[in-house]
């Protein structure tokens, strides 16, 4: 790791410190968000299995928690910029770091959609429309996998 400072220990300490800190709110907003995704997938799962529409309270706990997911998902992407220009010096590290951005890139915007489609829905009391929201689960799981992948390669 290069740490470009003038020369003080007090600096490399503040820096240390601060990816410290950083690495703590992008891990704590990885957990939160995986864990929403796969909750939310499952009580999803079920629901269209049985061809019902969850109870008023369950829909309204999922649509809270659908918006969690999205502000994880943002604070993902905040505390990643920040740890690549602290660490690496910015975003340009190798091609599999770039492959990473744009399959977070696709989870963030199949999340934006998706909440903000069922939120409209389910304001206006219209029924969800089956064939977008199984087009955003899949892109989301495509955006997570290449996410994924492009992250174990760049930082191998």
């Amino acid at each position: 790791m290069t740490i470009k400072l003038y020369n003080s220990h007090v600096q490399v300490r503040f820096v240390i410190m601060t990816i410290a800190i950083i690495k703590f709110f992008h891990f704590a907003a990885l957990f939160a968000a995986g864990g929403i995704g796969v909750g939310g997938a499952i009580v999803q799962t079920i629901y269209v299995k049985e061809g019902k529409v969850p109870e008023p309270h369950l829909s309204k706990a999922l649509k809270i928690l659908g918006f969690v997911g999205l502000g994880s998902i943002i604070i993902l992407w905040i505390t990643g910029m920040l740890l690549a220009k602290f660490i690496y010096g910015g975003l340009s590290i190798n091609l599999a770091f770039t492959f990473k951005v744009l399959g977070a890139a696709i989870v963030l915007l199949s999340s934006c959609v998706s909440n903000f489609y069922i939120y409209y829905s389910f304001k206006n009391k219209t029924p969800l429309n089956k064939k977008l929201m199984k087009t955003m689960v899949i892109m989301g799981r495509l955006g997570l996998l290449a996410a994924l992948v492009g992250a174990a390669i760049a930082f191998n």
